[in-house]
């Protein structure tokens, strides 16, 4: 598998040919060589495969192999595996579950008190990121 390094020098660029061309800082360019973000900008990304004539996901790939494991998610994040037994998974998704259901609740009585107090329209929108962040949670031990 090719980093981002061997794909520039196989198109015959330098990496500020490369940035002239993609319209992304020869210093960002050089980041995403040496030490990939774990969340590579969409945008840094899209303007470096245009350049390089790759798709995006080819050069995602390629930004991901160097000196990165393929555990993925929190593991990859914290470099620490987390064992649960189906008990421990039981739970966990009682308790996500709950908080859902209490969460939706809390957001049915702001939403009802945020047109007379505008201020609680922003706690709404909070209330419904953290129910979109449980349920993702639940997706994952489901």
């Amino acid at each position: 598998m090719s980093d981002l390094r061997s794909i520039r020098k196989s198109k015959g660029l330098t990496m500020e040919q490369l940035a002239n061309k993609s319209g992304v800082s020869s210093k960002t360019i050089s980041l995403y060589e040496q030490t990939p973000p774990l969340r590579p900008s969409k945008k840094v990304v899209g303007r470096l495969s245009l350049a390089l004539g790759i798709s995006p996901d080819i050069l995602l790939e390629a930004i991901g192999s160097k000196g990165r494991s393929k555990k993925g998610g929190l593991q990859e994040i914290f470099g620490t595996a987390i064992e649960l037994s189906d008990v421990q998974v039981v739970r966990i998704l009682g308790l996500v579950e709950k908080e859902i259901q209490d969460l939706q609740n809390l957001m049915i009585e702001t939403a009802s008190l945020a047109d007379k107090h505008p201020p609680l329209a922003r706690s709404v929108e909070y209330i419904a990121a953290d129910i979109d962040l449980l349920n993702g949670i639940r997706k994952v031990f489901s």
